[in-house]
């Protein structure tokens, strides 16, 4: 996200959505009762007589007051409200309008006042614009598990071959090429992924031989493409699961730590390890996180953004709390993995320095 202007005393900033995962955190900072300013296409009627009664697409600029945000596609966040500015020969004001915001998309955005929750959620926005993403590829006998560590969630995609498995070629010949093709079929599948994403690192793991061969292979062939950003490290299980253990594993925190949503996993498993153990440092509830909260014990506070949205008031006032008392507090993706499992939860945990 690029901040274009700003102008806290007015309440009025200014941006430009540069990627997908700034709908994430936008969703987050928009708010009922908001005044949100762009360009945008709608449906008026002509001032040429010879069209009258018919209308024509023309790009206008409006200002509606927010009521809904969706973020039901990950491409596109939708924000709806009545329309309150507009040019009046083409609009009626009070009637309604949706932005279709989505990448390059610029607009205003006025609040009455920003809340330091929401100033932090848009820097957070403008520093992981600046960060490349990561690939982790995790392959087993016969199959790979790619996922693209983005911001606001980890995307998976999965490609098998009947190629590698010995069952299925007795001649060794013809199971080395189907080996080769399916690991230039991942290669493939990595360039389409940078073609549209700034990939700073390839983890590979699994369990078996097939990693550490896939590895040497792609350095190998492609040693420009490849040699130094890409990392080998051991694992034991394959699919999403192998995912999970690999980011766990210390090396490779190294790599990933400023990755939201590799931090995302990592923080949950944590909650859910303290939880499993009865250490009673893990809790959650709105009730029980409330009261660590006054007693300055959360190290960090988790919170899914849809909870958030819904309880603004005693969240803010929790995550005050927190932060009054040097602790830290993380939005989760509902949508992502480890929102799933926070949802299970309640919506909200925290992790303790004591026990109370």
């Amino acid at each position: 996200m690029r901040i274009l202007y700003k102008d806290l005393k007015h309440g009025t900033i200014k941006l430009r959505v540069e990627n997908l995962d700034d709908l994430w955190y936008l969703s987050g900072i928009l708010n009922a009762g908001d005044k949100v300013i762009a360009k945008t296409e709608r449906r008026v009627k002509s001032k040429d007589d010879s069209l009258r009664g018919k209308s024509v697409r023309e790009v206008i600029t409006l200002g509606i007051e927010v009521e809904n945000i969706d973020l039901e596609s990950p491409d596109m966040l939708r924000v709806s409200g009545k329309i309150v500015e507009g040019p009046d020969e083409l609009i009626a004001k009070g009637s309604y309008h949706t932005f279709n915001i989505q990448k390059d998309t610029i607009l205003k955005i006025i609040k009455e006042k920003w809340s330091s929750i929401e100033l932090q959620r848009l820097k957070d926005a403008e520093n992981s614009s600046l960060r490349s993403k990561i690939l982790v590829v995790i392959l087993d006998d016969r199959d790979a598990t790619i996922a693209l560590l983005r911001e606001s969630k980890v995307f998976y995609y999965d490609l098998t071959s009947k190629s590698i498995s010995g069952k299925y070629y007795k001649d060794l010949k013809k199971r080395e090429k189907g080996k080769e093709e399916f690991y230039e079929s991942i290669v493939n599948f990595i360039g389409e992924i940078e073609k549209k994403e700034n990939i700073s690192a390839i983890i590979i793991s699994g369990p078996g031989f097939e990693p550490e061969n896939f590895y040497h292979f792609i350095l190998n062939h492609y040693p420009q493409k490849f040699k130094g950003r890409t990392f080998f490290e051991r694992g034991c299980s394959g699919g999403i699961s192998g995912v999970r253990e690999i980011l766990q594993k210390p090396a490779i925190r190294k790599i990933s730590e400023k990755i939201n949503s590799a931090e995302e996993i990592r923080k949950v498993n944590e909650l859910l390890r303290e939880i499993g153990k009865d250490s009673g440092l893990g809790i959650y509830s709105i009730k029980e996180v409330e009261n660590a909260s006054q007693l300055g014990a959360i190290e960090i506070l988790l919170v899914n953004d849809d909870f958030f949205l819904k309880n603004r008031k005693n969240v803010e006032r929790i995550i005050n709390n927190v932060r009054n008392k040097s602790g830290k507090f993380k939005f989760i993706n509902n949508k992502s993995e480890a929102g799933k499992q926070l949802a299970s939860l309640g919506g909200i945990a925290a992790i303790l320095r004591f026990k109370i």
